[in-house]
C-alpha cells in the first residue's frame, strides 16, 4: 500500500498532545504485522476553546480517525457533537479512565488542561538537573556557568550527596568542586567561577575535629600497605584539616560566598537551609517538589 492510501490519524490535545500520541503509538504497534498503512496527518496542541476547534475541522476528512485528549467538559461535549454531525470516527482517550476514575474515587476531576505537562517539564527538568549534576562531581564539567548551585567545600564535607539530593528533590543543576589549602588552585578556582553569580555558590565546612575522624574513617578503606598509609597522612592530619577549613572560611569570606557548617547535621536539614537561601535569591522552587 502506497503512503497515498494510508490511513489518515488527526490528534488533537488541550496539551502538549504527548497523552494522546503515547497511548495511540502503544496500540499502533499492535498492527504493524498486517498489511495496512497510517500515518498522522496532523497535530493539533492547546487546543482549549470551541472557536480554536472549529477552525480545526474544516482540515478534517470524514474518513479521517481523529483522537483527541481534551479534559473540559464543555469543550470535549462539543467537540463530540461537531464530530457526531458529520459521522467521523473519534475517540477521546480520556474519557474511559475519567469515567472509572470517577466511580473509583467518588468524586469528580478538576478538569484543568495541562496539569500533565507540568508533571512532565518537572519531571524532564529533574533529569536534566540530575544528569548535569553527575557530571559536575567533583570538579568536573565543562558548563559551570549554567549551574543553578556551585557547591564548594574540602573533602568529605558531604558536597556530592548533598547535590544529588538538590537535583534529585528539586530540579537544580548542582556543580561541586573541592578546595585544597592551595593559592594556585584559589586562582584556578575564583576564575572559573567568573561566569557563576556570587549568591549562586555556597561553602561547606565542618569541625576539624570531625572532619579529621571522618576522613580517618574514610582512609582506612583507601590506604593499603605502608605506602598507602604515608600518602594520607596528610589527609588525616588535624593540623592540615584545620588549615583547609580555615582556608574555605576566608575564601568564602572574601568572595562574598555563603558558608553553611555541616557538622553532624543530615543531608536533608543542611539541603532545606541550602534551598531557603535560593528562594530568598532567586524566587520559590516550590513547584519543583
Amino acid at each position: 500500500m502506497s503512503s497515498n492510501d494510508a490511513k489518515e490519524i488527526v490528534v488533537i490535545s488541550d496539551g502538549t498532545g504527548r497523552t494522546a500520541r503515547r497511548l495511540m503509538d502503544a496500540v499502533l504497534v499492535q498492527y504493524s504485522g498486517h498489511p495496512v498503512a497510517f500515518r498522522v496527518k496532523n497535530t493539533y496542541t492547546h487546543v482549549r476553546t470551541a472557536q480554536q476547534l472549529d477552525s480545526i475541522m474544516p482540515e478534517i476528512n470524514s474518513d479521517d480517525l481523529v483522537i483527541f485528549s481534551i479534559i473540559s467538559d464543555d469543550l470535549r461535549t462539543h467537540f463530540h457533537d461537531r464530530l457526531h454531525e458529520l459521522d467521523i470516527l473519534h475517540l477521546n482517550v480520556l474519557e474511559p479512565m475519567l469515567s472509572t476514575m470517577s466511580k473509583f474515587l467518588g468524586f469528580h476531576p478538576e478538569y484543568k488542561p495541562g496539569l500533565l505537562q507540568i508533571i512532565d517539564d518537572r519531571y524532564y527538568r529533574r533529569v536534566d538537573a540530575i544528569g548535569f549534576t553527575v557530571e559536575h562531581d567533583d570538579g568536573l564539567g565543562r558548563q559551570i556557568g549554567e549551574a543553578d548551585l556551585v557547591i564548594v567545600g574540602p573533602s568529605r564535607t558531604c558536597k556530592t550527596p548533598i547535590s544529588m539530593y538538590l537535583a534529585c528533590n528539586y530540579g537544580l543543576k548542582v556543580a561541586n568542586i573541592p578546595i585544597v589549602a592551595d593559592d594556585q588552585m584559589k586562582s584556578s578556582l575564583i576564575e572559573r567561577l567568573n561566569s557563576v553569580e556570587k549568591n549562586r555558590v555556597i561553602g561547606l565546612v565542618m569541625r576539624a575535629e570531625v572532619l579529621a575522624r571522618v576522613r580517618q574513617e574514610r582512609s582506612e578503606f583507601l590506604s593499603r600497605g605502608k605506602a598507602g598509609r604515608e600518602a594520607m597522612a596528610s589527609y588525616i592530619d588535624l593540623h592540615q584539616v584545620r588549615r583547609e577549613v580555615k582556608f574555605v572560611r576566608a575564601l568564602c569570606d572574601n568572595q562574598d560566598w555563603e558558608v553553611i557548617d555541616v557538622t553532624r547535621r543530615a543531608i536533608e536539614e543542611v539541603s532545606s537551609e541550602i534551598i531557603r537561601s535560593h528562594e530568598r535569591n532567586f524566587g520559590s522552587t516550590a513547584e519543583l517538589e
